[in-house]
């Protein structure tokens, strides 16, 4: 079974043939989808998990933090005789036990001042996570509960509605979509205004290239490009472009920070704790998300009001 690919099959005398991307495509994910089980759609749509090269324990590919567990669970069953069956049920186990870490009761902070929030969600933001990623996602979460609590608030967005939030793992390329947050226009579908969130990157002439291709045939009024990079402000190539889109394509690109853009924000909502429910409930939902990244938003509003 660790002979995963056709082309590598030849490299084993033992019986070989399991076409591993099919059968988690298939089977394996529906039925993990039913459960309310973790599972991307392929776990072959990672680059390093298809490099053509037997899952042995010298598998020289980075697997991330799951590597070692990954490789042992095969290497038990091909090389030490241990039942496929049991390993299947720890597995299944694990599962359960994820899927009822999910369910965890998550805080909801009452407090309406603004450098308070603003903290809760830096700490979150930015704290050190042991290893499980998604943690890039929560700038997307926090200003997607914004723009919900916003939207219905300020006449600019009247006749407008905040699109629902599209899989971490989908490529807008799939999805159909320009932004990682989207604002439409009720009345004809288009998309009023996108906000794309970068992590930890500075706002480069590609990222500003990248936004004036999403954009050249829409009839979109703004677009934010936003990060949690320190450094917020667009290169001259970026300055550039974005220019070039305003006077080209109508359109206005705003490329600032995810924190500061978050402050400005709470400041035009009535009652900014109104955003803490649809917040928490992202983060009770979001599969891009692990337990760790739950638990760490209780622990940082215990910090905050102790």
């Amino acid at each position: 079974m660790r002979y995963h690919q056709t082309q590598i099959q030849k490299d084993t005398d033992r019986s070989a043939g399991v076409n591993f991307r099919g059968i988690s495509e298939d089977i394996v994910y529906p039925w993990l989808s039913r459960n309310r089980f973790e599972g991307a759609k392929s776990g072959w749509q990672t680059r390093t998990l298809e490099r053509p090269k037997p899952y042995t324990m010298t598998y020289d590919e980075n697997i991330a933090y799951v590597k070692t567990e990954f490789l042992a669970v095969f290497d038990e069953i091909e090389e030490h005789a241990q039942p496929a069956f049991y390993a299947l049920t720890y597995l299944i186990f694990k599962q359960v036990v994820r899927r009822e870490e999910v369910r965890i009761t998550l805080s909801i902070p009452k407090t309406q001042d603004i450098g308070t929030i603003v903290e809760l969600f830096r700490l979150h933001f930015f704290r050190s996570y042991k290893g499980s990623k998604g943690a890039s996602r929560l700038p997307v979460l926090a200003l997607h509960a914004i723009y919900s609590v916003m939207v219905p608030e300020l006449k600019r967005y009247a006749g407008k509605t905040v699109v629902a939030l599209n899989a971490h793992s989908a490529a807008d390329s799939q999805t159909g979509s320009i932004g990682d947050i989207e604002v439409s226009d009720n009345e004809n579908a288009e998309i009023f205004e996108a906000v794309e969130v970068k992590h930890a990157l500075p706002i480069v002439e590609s990222i500003a290239a990248d936004v004036q291709l999403k954009v050249m045939d829409k009839s979109i009024a703004r677009y934010y490009i936003l990060t949690t990079h320190q450094n917020c402000e667009p290169d001259d190539g970026a300055k550039k472009i974005i220019e070039n889109i305003k006077a080209v394509y109508d359109c206005q690109v705003i490329a600032n920070g995810v924190m500061p853009t978050i402050r400005y924000y709470l400041r035009l909502l009535e009652d900014p704790s109104a955003i803490f429910p649809a917040y928490v409930e992202l983060l009770q939902s979001d599969k891009a998300l692990a337990h760790e990244h739950r638990t760490a938003w209780n622990d940082v509003v215990m910090s905050i009001t102790n």
